[in-house]
């Protein structure tokens, strides 16, 4: 309703006036009212951390990345393998040595002669290898491994900065949504003031019936328009429940105080690194070590070995055959040793990989610096563009109190059939633009400082401006 409608009575019975400061105390005040918002929004990205599944996602690779450092770490566990086996195969034979790949092994004497009739056999063996010294190889894998599980934590905590940073903003959307639909309720109460005025005195004879038709119209429009303003309310609480992963906390808390208050610029911070940056130097460091483990492969490997086996055949050391021997084990050996092996040739093979990574080394340097050179043009212009948002907010209160002084003025001349309802309806358009025009400018201030924090890499430079 208008404001100048409804006048408080001139007295007032003790019990009224205890009700009427009763109320007014329970209201909450601008700090409570701030503070219920602050902590409403860290809920909405404490929710957004625990549930948004693209989070979820890089936080169980991180985690993943982890187990492949123990991975790698296990090497120096060695390998213990037992096999047992059961044949039936002929036992033809012939001495000589043979390139074991493509041929399956036959122990034993050579055979007089061909014999096709097949005979049982059966052996087992337990095999022990281990690689106590690799000569940085093994060392080297488990960096390269560290350096993958940190390039994964950097990669989650990029994607948890940006997911706040895009709550933030549909968090302040939302609010920004909220409070022009209340300005516009207060220009709708107070078109349907006009249109009871006109009505009035059309009915006293001071107006035309055009006047009250016509600000009908008008109130049925700005109904209209209402509508659409509350559809995009209701579409920005919807993106800010997905952007939380679909769960919103109760609530949510009607921030009022935020477009009544304005942040402060070039408020000193902790200089924290962007995790941008952090993401791609971490890079840098996963694409050394790969490097560095790329020419470990070069070094000599040493391993040892056991092994203790077993050995049944139907086939007796004279030739005859006895398939019941077959079925058993007739032989018991052991063995042990150490193998010493070079790689001679292998530097001049990998020549082309190692030029390939150095060549990947320099790229993400470049990248990096093609980042700091984005993220440093960015934050300046960030800086300037909130510098200038304060200002324009602070001028714009100026410009609503000329409007509401015109709205009142014209109106009160109408009523005294001074002048057309033209000019009310354009005084009274007036007016709501000056009003929403005040809320956006609050808004395009906090937006500023949130692009700024974004730039800078630090959501605290805003969240600690917003919960005072």
């Amino acid at each position: 309703m208008h404001p100048n409608k409804h006048l408080l009575p001139k007295k007032l019975t003790f019990v009224k006036l205890f009700a009427l400061l009763s109320v007014i105390c329970a209201l909450p005040s601008k700090g409570q009212c701030q503070q219920a918002g602050r902590i409403y929004l860290d809920s909405l990205l404490q929710v957004t951390v625990r549930n948004y599944p693209l989070i979820k996602a890089k936080r169980l690779q991180a985690q993943g990345l982890q187990y492949e450092v123990k991975l790698k770490q296990n090497g120096i566990i060695p390998s213990l393998v037992g096999s047992y086996q059961l044949d039936y195969a002929t036992y033809n034979n012939i001495t000589g040595m043979v390139y074991p790949q493509y041929i399956i092994p036959i122990s034993g004497p050579p055979s007089k002669s061909n014999i096709y009739p097949g005979v049982p056999g059966s052996a087992a063996a337990l095999n022990l290898q281990w690689e106590p010294f690799t000569f940085g190889q093994r060392q080297s894998e488990v960096d390269l491994a560290k350096g993958r599980a940190e390039t994964g934590k950097a990669d989650e905590s990029l994607t948890v900065f940006n997911q706040q940073v895009f709550v933030i903003n549909a968090w302040l959307n939302y609010l920004l949504a909220v409070d022009l639909i209340k300005v516009y309720q207060t220009d709708i109460d107070r078109q349907a003031y006009d249109l009871e005025q006109s009505q009035s005195l059309v009915s006293s004879g001071l107006r035309p019936g055009t006047d009250s038709s016509t600000f009908h119209a008008e109130l049925a429009k700005a109904r209209v328009q209402l509508l659409a303003f509350e559809q995009h309310r209701d579409s920005a609480l919807i993106v800010l429940r997905k952007l939380t992963g679909g769960q919103l906390p109760a609530g949510p808390v009607i921030d009022t105080s935020l477009f009544q208050n304005l942040p402060i610029a070039n408020v000193s911070y902790d200089n924290a690194e962007h995790p941008e940056i952090s993401l791609q130097k971490s890079n840098i460091k996963t694409d050394e070590l790969l490097l560095s483990a790329y020419k470990k492969t070069l070094m000599p490997k040493l391993t040892l070995w056991g092994t203790t086996y077993a050995r049944g055949s139907g086939v007796g050391a004279d030739g005859t055959v006895n398939d019941n021997n077959g079925w058993q084990f007739e032989r018991y050996n052991y063995g042990f040793g150490a193998q010493l092996s070079f790689p001679f040739l292998e530097i001049f093979r990998q020549q082309p990989l190692f030029k390939q990574q150095r060549l990947n080394i320099e790229a993400s340097r470049e990248q990096l610096a093609q980042v700091q050179l984005q993220l440093q043009s960015d934050q300046e212009i960030a800086d300037s563009a909130l510098v200038k948002a304060i200002k324009a907010a602070k001028l714009l209160p100026e410009e609503l109190k000329a409007a509401k002084y015109s709205y009142d003025a014209i109106l009160s001349r109408y009523q005294s059939g001074l002048t057309s309802y033209y000019d009310v309806i354009q005084s009274l358009q007036l007016l709501y633009q000056a009003e929403a025009s005040v809320k956006i400018a609050y808004w395009a201030a906090w937006e500023a400082l949130l692009n700024s924090a974004a730039y800078k890499g630090n959501v605290d430079i805003f969240l600690n401006q917003y919960g005072k």
